[in-house]
């Protein structure tokens, strides 16, 4: 009886370990991965990036749910393209682009008796900024998952989470300081490059930026020093008695635009 017993404890384990082996994350290269891969490229190369919104549309569900830890809830897949019209291709001059994380992603299956139903994507992805005239420049990242059903052999996003949004990190980040609030007016005022327009103005002890629909918090390292925490920007004044004040934009390190303060 005993043996018997154990026998069947035996077999009930490895059954358990088979059960497991199955619905774990599957391996790179297999057909399931293969396949979310290329639904993954369709959705982000084609739709986001390229803004080849027809090609996306038979892969979304009707009842998308999409969760964004920043921008909301958007139900339903005419909503969730109008966004990607209007939010991501609306303005060709400065374009989001969506990049894969360094780790790609992982699948998990997801079975009904026996019978694959569909599978949660699971990892990390970049977002990019493709500016006229720059290379594109990192401006977060995230963590999101994706549950893609199958039914009648047509694969659909039905669900998508989209959080722990984190701007770029920055080496050798500036320490912020104090400055008198008689500099920070010194500044305050509209500012026009070749490519570029913005509006300067203060909020305690930190400058505000306007730029079209962007608007960016910077912070003070010295009286003439100043940085974002939400990109790898520093903006460096230039007061020369007699002439304008300048302000150049440095993108991790490097400068991309000088402005003069026109008024």
């Amino acid at each position: 009886m005993m043996v018997r017993l154990a026998k069947t404890l035996i077999v009930l384990f490895l059954l358990s370990l088979v059960f497991h082996k199955a619905n774990a994350q599957v391996e790179k290269n297999t057909a399931l991965f293969n396949k979310i891969r290329a639904l993954d490229s369709i959705i982000f190369e084609r739709g986001f990036n390229a803004c080849a919104i027809s090609e996306i549309e038979p892969f979304i569900a009707d009842d998308l749910e999409f969760y964004h830890d920043e921008a909301g809830i958007t139900q339903g897949k005419e909503a969730f393209l109008s966004t990607i019209r209007q939010n991501i291709c609306s303005n060709t001059k400065s374009k989001p682009i969506r990049k894969l994380g360094k780790d790609d992603f992982k699948v998990y299956p997801l079975f009904e008796d026996g019978v694959l139903y569909g599978a949660v994507q699971n990892g990390e992805h970049e977002f990019y900024s493709k500016e006229d005239g720059k290379e594109p420049y990192l401006t977060s990242t995230a963590l999101y998952s994706h549950l893609w059903i199958k039914k009648d052999n047509i694969w659909k996003l039905k669900r998508v989470l989209s959080f722990d949004h984190q701007p770029p990190k920055q080496q050798n980040t500036p320490k912020e300081i104090c400055v008198p609030t008689s500099v920070l007016k010194t500044y305050v005022g509209e500012y026009k490059s070749k490519n570029t327009q913005a509006h300067i103005s203060t909020m305690e002890n930190t400058l505000i930026m306007k730029s079209g629909t962007m608007e960016i918090t910077i912070y003070p390292a010295s009286e003439i020093l100043f940085y974002a925490k939400q990109a790898p920007l520093t903006f460096e004044f230039e007061n020369i008695e007699g002439s304008k004040i300048k302000m150049a934009v440095l993108e991790n390190g490097k400068k991309v635009d000088i402005l003069t303060k026109v008024q």
